[in-house]
């Protein structure tokens, strides 16, 4: 191991921060204030992590027929119609017959047998950048969108794991949540197709890290006995942040009217430069011992807790690297040289990822084909949305008490059944179709939602958002993908669901390959990572010992 993993052992053997977090409390007045403040901002994330699902949604449009028609009309549903335009599907969109006396009245008229393509179209609705940049018969356009969000995550994630793991989860997540709004604003005002799309790819990449930089920071405030309830908890505010997304998409139905009611407020997370606090174990992490103390000292006094003798004794007696060992550290320098000489953790990584891309792929895949269920658009989404509540709870009950890997195991095989089966439901029981589909959705929102806490488990703390942001900037190939179901399933329309339920049946496969983290302590190195697999990393504290210090309160 190389001269930095050893020093960063010994920074972290100097130091107990799970016993640290458990003197401090789990639920007092510090954490909840930090909770909510969290959650705002994972709120928000929900708003914007899939917008393209209605602001770039399709609409029913319909060929212009100029020899029936004035340039101006406005008419969708005129009753020369049916002879005018093919029986149905794309060919009524994009190809139109002519009468075959242009001089007389449409109605009743004769029209050619011979189809010709459109130049012109008619829509519905101009709620969606379909109709406002005339997009009808290009229907690549359209999803193309989806892929552009889902390829800024993909450079993001890199971007703002390298920033949170060198200059703090505090400054990752404030930079995100505030640029997600300056520019995402920006697209109110595009006056161009190619216009919004650039729009949209800068969007992502500021915004898209904003929920694993608040995760992390999160998870990072606990011991280890309150992870699941940090996901839980987390899971449930993207839940109500997509019902909102829902809601204020039907109130606000025109996309350029959502983004000025949606985006502006994220300028207001810039308050949290004076209101959020940094990670704690972050900043022991990396030696910054004065401003971590500081901070220790806040959350004590705000709890009304008393510090055990030997913790401030460390706190006291310990002193701060100097601030030249600190700039000359070259830690994040070698950190990916730490991941290549280390076989388990490289091994770690290539699973972990397609963990990633089989989540993105299935959850967002579910999603996007929410909308083209049978009813409104709006509610198909909520009830795809609402369910994700059973997965969350699920995982709250049984992740402390299965363990992380039987439980995915099971969230990924169900997931896989339910969305092979779907191929082989006879169209004349669509109620089935439908309980399937959110039967998978449920799985594999379970096994998102589990994934985010396994994976930060099983890589050590000066590392963890970077190695989580690699695994999921490469599981973005899954999200990048996931828009381009629908162009698929036009030409095989049981293809999709096989992909989704192999996908998944996969990462089942895989979840056996990797060591259970229940009751093991979040690792601060890469070689007490390593020793997950053989038990040796150090427990968290016992209960006892726990409850020992708070009776000296």
């Amino acid at each position: 191991m190389s001269k930095v993993a050893s020093a960063n052992e010994r920074m972290a053997a100097t130091f107990d921060t799970d016993r640290l977090m458990h003197e401090l409390g789990q639920f007092r007045r510090f954490h909840v204030m930090n909770y909510f403040l969290l959650a705002l901002t994972v709120f928000a994330a929900a708003l914007y992590a899939i917008n393209y699902v209605f602001l770039a949604a399709d609409v029913p449009y319909r060929c212009v027929v100029p020899e029936c028609e004035a340039f101006n009309s406005t008419e969708y549903s005129p009753p020369w119609l049916d002879a005018a335009l093919p029986a149905g599907g794309r060919e009524r969109r994009c190809s139109r017959r002519s009468p075959l006396d242009p001089q007389q009245s449409c109605d009743g008229a004769t029209f050619a047998e011979e189809l010709q393509e459109c130049d012109r179209w008619l829509y519905a609705s101009n709620d969606t950048i379909v109709a406002e940049f005339n997009l009808g018969c290009q229907e690549w356009k359209r999803t193309l969108v989806g892929t552009i969000h889902n390829i800024g995550m993909l450079v993001s994630l890199p971007i703002f794991g390298y920033i949170s793991d060198r200059w703090g989860r505090k400054r990752a997540l404030i930079l995100s949540c505030t640029l997600v709004g300056a520019i995402g604003s920006l697209k109110a005002f595009s006056i161009s197709y190619e216009m919004y799309v650039i729009i949209e790819f800068l969007e992502t990449l500021a915004g898209a890290s904003a929920f694993p930089a608040a995760y992390i920071l999160t998870i990072e405030l606990l011991g280890q006995d309150k992870r699941v309830l940090t996901t839980a908890f987390l899971g449930i505010v993207l839940v109500i942040g997509g019902l909102s997304f829902a809601m204020l998409a039907k109130t606000f139905s025109y996309w350029r009217t959502f983004i000025l009611v949606v985006y502006p407020p994220s300028l207001l997370f810039l308050s949290y430069i004076y209101l959020l606090p940094e990670s704690i174990r972050w900043l022991l992490s990396k030696g910054y011992k004065e401003e971590a103390v500081a901070i220790i000292m806040k959350a004590a006094k705000m709890n009304s807790v008393t510090l055990s003798d030997e913790t401030m004794k460390q706190l006291i007696e310990e002193k701060q690297r100097p601030v030249e060992q600190k700039k000359e550290d070259p830690e994040q320098q070698g950190l990916w040289m730490q991941v290549l000489r280390s076989p388990i953790i490289m091994m770690r990584l290539a699973i972990c990822s397609w963990w990633w891309i089989t989540c993105t792929f299935v959850f967002y895949g579910l999603a996007i084909n929410s909308v083209s269920l049978a009813g409104d658009k709006y509610t198909n989404y909520m009830l795809v949305v609402s369910v994700e509540v059973i997965a969350v709870v699920t995982n709250a009950l049984v992740l402390d008490r299965v363990g992380r890997k039987r439980t995915l195991l099971v969230a990924y095989t169900v997931c896989g059944l339910s969305c092979m089966a779907i191929t082989f439901v006879p169209k004349s029981l669509p109620w089935l179709v439908t309980v399937l589909y959110l039967v998978g959705k449920i799985a594999i929102t379970q096994a998102f939602s589990g994934i985010y806490m396994y994976t930060s488990e099983l890589f050590p703390t000066h590392a963890r958002h970077s190695l989580l942001g690699f695994c999921s900037m490469v599981g973005r190939i899954g999200s990048i993908v996931a828009p381009q179901m629908p162009l698929l399933a036009i030409y095989v329309e049981w293809l999709p669901s096989v992909l989704f339920g192999a996908a998944a049946l996969v990462a089942g496969g895989l979840m056996l390959t990797t060591p259970e983290t229940l009751n093991t302590r979040l690792p601060d190195t890469i070689k007490e990572a390593e020793q997950i697999a053989s038990r040796k990393i150090r427990p968290a504290p016992p209960t006892d010992d726990i409850q020992m210090n708070d009776s000296r309160l």
